[in-house]
């Protein structure tokens, strides 16, 4: 399992002080889980596959997929939600913040060269 928590880990791009955030655990708790000198409670796995969308199969025995599927809205929320928890100044807050602000006029004009892009693919 630890190999499987540390790929978890990359995969969200995560440090292990970030990763120990989310979980509400300390570091060096993260890097013993990682390292495979503690164990996991049950109430830490289901955290990480609540946090992570990892399928709790996968987490314990490595049984494929790896991530629960997810509707495109729920893929929207997550990405909102990882927009939020970022500074103001950040590219991608800043966008949404601008994205925000258009009317419909501007929203036409962008879909139709987003349509020309990828037409040009």
């Amino acid at each position: 399992m630890k190999d499987r928590i540390k790929i978890v880990r990359k995969d969200a791009r995560l440090t292990q002080k970030e990763f120990a955030e989310r979980l509400g655990v300390k570091q060096n708790t993260v890097a013993c889980y990682e390292m495979g000198k503690s164990g996991l409670s049950d109430s830490v796995i289901i955290s990480i596959c609540r946090e992570f969308n990892v399928r709790e199969e996968w987490l314990r025995d490595g049984v494929e997929p790896r991530y629960k599927s997810r509707t495109r809205n729920q893929e929207i929320g997550s990405f909102m939600n990882d927009v939020m928890d970022l500074p103001d100044e950040a590219f991608k807050k800043r966008l949404i913040d601008a994205l925000r602000k258009l009317d419909e006029k501007d929203w036409e004009a962008i879909e139709r060269i987003a349509d020309r892009v990828l037409k040009e693919g």
